[in-house]
């Protein structure tokens, strides 16, 4: 009879004293792993903003984003939903100015944490926007089937690690009456670890 032979288990540490045996899924014998942005939710450094505008003639709708100056980058992508034709324009480095009073507080997509984004956002942001933009996409009809349109992308393949201590505007314009325009912003926190 064969000798039965022993597993040698494989460990991963959790935190810098912490290390547990990775196990596997009984019933597909597979590793279970999260994506990198779902394990920054669990961490209570993930965080959420929608501005939405119903705009009854052509218009805009505008984000003004600011970083502070630190090592904890913005990892953010970014989406533009029209019901009918816009144009998206995003500036990195704008000349537009916060405006206290329009202020937006992201939300932590982990209820539970206490923690508050480094970000400082507003809508409708004062002054004037000089130069051309970095990106212009233009946002087609909604489809048939009631579909939005959508503009720029919701992967971690199209976010953008946001630099620090730098403003960004985005000014989604309508091309028609009677519009319905969310710029929607979704990142996570994070210091590189080096």
């Amino acid at each position: 009879m064969a000798a039965k032979i022993q597993p040698h288990p494989i460990y991963a540490s959790y935190s810098d004293t912490g290390f547990d045996v990775l196990r596997m899924d009984a019933s597909t014998h597979t590793l279970q792993t999260i994506e990198y942005e779902h394990h920054e939710i669990h961490s209570g450094s993930s965080y959420f903003v929608v501005r939405s505008e119903l705009l009854e003639s052509a218009g805009d709708a505008e984000v003004r984003i600011a970083t502070p100056d630190t090592n904890k980058y913005a990892h953010m992508t970014i989406e533009v939903d029209a019901a009918i034709a816009a144009t998206v324009e995003l500036w990195a480095g704008t000349t537009k100015t916060h405006e206290a009073g329009n202020a937006i507080t992201p939300l932590n997509r982990d209820f539970n944490s206490t923690n508050s984004s480094g970000l400082t956002i507003c809508h409708t942001p004062g002054g004037a926007q000089a130069g051309d933009a970095n990106l212009i996409q233009y946002v087609g009809a909604a489809s048939v089937s009631g579909k939005v349109a959508e503009g720029g992308g919701t992967s971690s393949r199209h976010e953008f690690i946001l630099k620090r201590n730098t403003a960004y505007y985005i000014k989604a314009t309508s091309r028609a009456d009677g519009n319905a325009i969310s710029i929607i912003l979704d990142w996570y926190e994070h210091t590189d670890r080096s």
